[in-house]
């Protein structure tokens, strides 16, 4: 008897993505149930590092730190960090616009908020879902829909590198390590900017089964990213993607605030771009561990915060920002997952 089930390769995300027309009760179920279950263990591992940071830090005193502080003040970092996904929601749009793709506001906003359920999928490959719902609602295409979700988030990588850097370069501190990882987290982007490597895979892949399938979505992919893969839509998307990641950034800004530390929105910016990124370079899901640790340090070598109050700011900064969008981003998903419709006659049907 077979220690591990082999796993049938029509039972995956993909497939359905690729194949079938339909999704039935039993299929909208499993999604669901993944979806859970990849939260829940999720927030374990965020939880548990977590602890391991108040442990460190003092935990009596980490919590002393996080129950006097000023809710007021600390319910800021959740109002700004809102108002970032709002701005980025504008880019988001903007690109759909680019490939002439028309979804009510509303509803294209579940779709979009929907995505930071997945901050937590190595480089946030997991975000590809939500061309899926894209392509459930417009019944465009799902590699003619996907352009408009990697360069939401290659366009996320740029705005982050850009403004770690000018924060470096402005304190003059962690200039070298912000740069190599600035580098790190832009370079494999640009693997879905052009089709070069695309065509380097179909030589290398000649004479292979997987051909036909690279050569229908492939193409599709690359023929709608050409239309933004411009220099014009570049700049657009930065004009929301800085904005947007400076309002992320005032979550550590108002969190220093509620606790009485001395903070200012330039330097806040600094530590926790330059922690993100330092995360950034170890390829974990949503950086957990790294970027915690990162903060912590920066907090007192630039701050001189004491070690109690370095680790009850960076959970409760982390709190507002990773799980505040992992929440959010769930709600909205499984709200969105009833855009999986299974058809009946001729008529859709939600499947709940």
């Amino acid at each position: 008897m077979a220690l591990f089930k082999k796993k049938d390769p029509k039972e995956s995300f993909w497939y359905t993505a690729v194949h079938r027309k339909t999704v039935s009760p039993e299929d909208y179920k499993k999604s669901v149930d993944k979806v859970i279950t990849i939260v829940l263990l999720v927030f374990a591992v965020s939880a548990a590092v977590f602890l391991a940071i108040a442990v460190l830090g003092g935990i009596t005193n980490v919590i002393s730190i996080m129950e006097h502080s000023n809710l007021e003040l600390y319910g800021l970092a959740f109002l700004f960090v809102f108002f970032g996904y709002i701005v980025s929601f504008g880019k988001w749009t903007f690109f759909m616009k680019k490939l002439n793709i028309k979804v009510p506001l509303l509803k294209n906003f579940a779709v979009y908020m929907s995505m930071y359920s997945m901050e937590l999928t190595p480089g946030r490959i997991g975000r590809v879902i939500c061309a899926y719902t894209l392509h459930r609602i417009t019944k465009i295409p799902i590699m003619r829909v996907a352009p408009i979700v990697t360069m939401d988030l290659v366009t996320d990588f740029f705005g982050t590198a850009v403004v770690a850097v000018m924060g470096a370069v402005y304190f003059n501190k962690f200039v070298i390590i912000v740069l190599i990882g600035a580098t790190i987290s832009v370079l494999p982007t640009l693997f879905v900017l052009n089709d070069w490597f695309f065509k380097l895979l179909k030589k290398l892949l000649k004479r292979t089964k997987y051909i036909p399938a690279m050569n229908l979505f492939g193409n599709q992919y690359f023929r709608a990213q050409r239309k933004l893969h411009r220099p014009s839509v570049y700049l657009t998307a930065m004009a929301f993607t800085i904005p947007s990641a400076i309002l992320y950034a005032m979550a550590l800004y108002f969190t220093l605030l509620a606790v009485g530390a001395g903070a200012s929105a330039s330097g806040s910016v600094l530590i926790y771009y330059s922690s993100n990124i330092i995360g950034t370079m170890t390829g974990l899901p949503g950086n957990v561990g790294v970027t915690d640790g990162a903060m912590v340090a920066m907090l007192q070598g630039i701050l001189h915060l004491s070690s109690p109050a370095s680790s009850a700011v960076t959970i409760m900064t982390r709190i507002a920002t990773l799980w505040f969008g992992l929440v959010l981003g769930g709600v909205f998903l499984l709200y969105t997952l009833r855009f999986w419709k299974l058809r009946v006659g001729e008529r859709w049907i939600s499947v709940t």
